[in-house]
């Protein structure tokens, strides 16, 4: 996610790299490639013979696949094979990540520097249903989806949370602002969305505090909204004037149809294609995947 088209000496990319140093790839270092993780000993032992850079994207393909329902999105007949690694020093590639401040950023990382539209972001910001924020890493802490459990399946629940969700902003005036939905609770999953999820449907750029959902109230009447002063104010969607309109109303097809419902097609559909994208801008040369090696004779 750091290529940027306007940049013709080093646009960056999908090239098997990434800035250990920065914060925005804060536990990748530590958990997950590093000399000792398993997926670094695993590339180390039986795949050194393909580029970093395809090994990373054949490994995420195949937790999408396993994670997805019924085992149903397989991005097998989509991937390519042949980008080639820069050396392991990027200095700089992380500062062109996406930061959780908001849709401005959203919009200059993956609309003006990777050339995608609307429609591709929201699809690739569903990948958020997986896994959770550490505080230790990012500061920010939570699952996207309702349970652990939940953020071990590839599916639209994302897109679902954002809409159903009383969603009400915590850390105001820190670095870590995000949201947070539900009561607390010290057994309770802690529930996150970032600015830059829920900027996707609502208009927060001038409206803070206010919560998603107002009105709405617990059976011993508290407020949903639970912050009394978020609680005033009901952040507002985006209308059909607004810039950010396909950013909503992708939102809104992602969902399937009318809740509740287990239409995952949408998003599938809507990701296989942004992920295409994503993973091949800037590439030349690709090659796909054939059927046998007795075919390349």
């Amino acid at each position: 996610m750091d290529y940027d088209r306007s940049d013709q000496f080093n646009p960056m990319g999908p090239d098997g790299c990434f800035d250990a140093n920065h914060p925005s790839n804060a536990g990748l270092p530590q958990d997950i490639w590093c000399s000792n993780c398993t997926l670094t000993l695993l590339y180390n032992e039986k795949y050194s013979h393909v580029s970093r850079a395809d090994f990373w994207i054949a490994s995420a393909n195949a937790v999408i696949r396993q994670t997805s329902i019924n085992n149903t999105l397989d991005l097998r007949e989509t991937f390519t094979w042949g980008r080639v690694d820069r050396d392991d020093s990027c200095p700089g590639s992380g500062d062109r990540l996406p930061s959780p401040t908001g849709c401005a950023s959203v919009e200059d990382v993956f609309l003006r520097k990777m050339g995608l539209g609307w429609k591709d972001t929201v699809a690739l910001m569903g990948a958020h249903t997986l896994g959770r924020g550490d505080r230790e890493f990012s500061g920010h802490h939570g699952t996207w989806v309702d349970t652990d459990e939940d953020a071990q399946r590839f599916d639209k629940q994302y897109y679902e949370e954002i809409y159903l969700s009383t969603w009400r902003p915590r850390n105001i005036g820190q670095l870590t602002q995000d949201w947070t939905t539900g009561r607390p609770s010290a057994n309770g999953n802690i529930r996150l969305m970032l600015n830059t999820d829920i900027c996707l449907v609502h208009d927060i750029d001038s409206n803070m505090p206010c919560c998603t959902r107002t009105g709405e109230s617990y059976s011993d009447g508290q407020d949903r909204c639970i912050d009394s002063d978020a609680a005033r104010r009901r952040c507002p969607m985006y209308s059909q004037t607004h810039s950010r309109w396909e950013a909503r109303e992708a939102v809104g097809e992602m969902l399937g149809g009318s809740y509740p419902n287990t239409n995952n097609e949408p998003f599938y559909n809507a990701f296989t294609e942004a992920w295409r994208k994503a993973t091949t801008v800037g590439q030349s040369n690709l090659s796909s995947l054939v059927e046998s090696c007795a075919s390349l004779r």
